[in-house]
């Protein structure tokens, strides 16, 4: 089994998550994106957890309740 590191910090996630594409997330003013999403494994109004090939990441939203930021079709 390979070891994956886990990322844990406060910010702003782009949603939905998909499986198959890159994360979108903003840390300290500046947006970044993860590698391809394996699996979500967990997502509520505080936190989102998710896996990618390369790590586990735990992102847990502001407190204002301003961490989930939706995408306009």
């Amino acid at each position: 089994m390979k070891f994956k590191p886990t990322v844990m910090f406060h910010g702003s996630v782009m949603q939905p998550l998909k499986v198959g594409q890159k994360a979108h997330y903003c840390q300290n003013g500046l947006w970044r994106s993860t590698g391809k999403v394996m699996r979500v494994l967990e997502q509520n109004n505080e936190y989102v957890k998710f896996e990618t090939e390369s790590a586990c990441y735990c992102i847990n939203y502001y407190d204002d309740g301003a961490g989930i930021v939706a995408l306009a079709a």
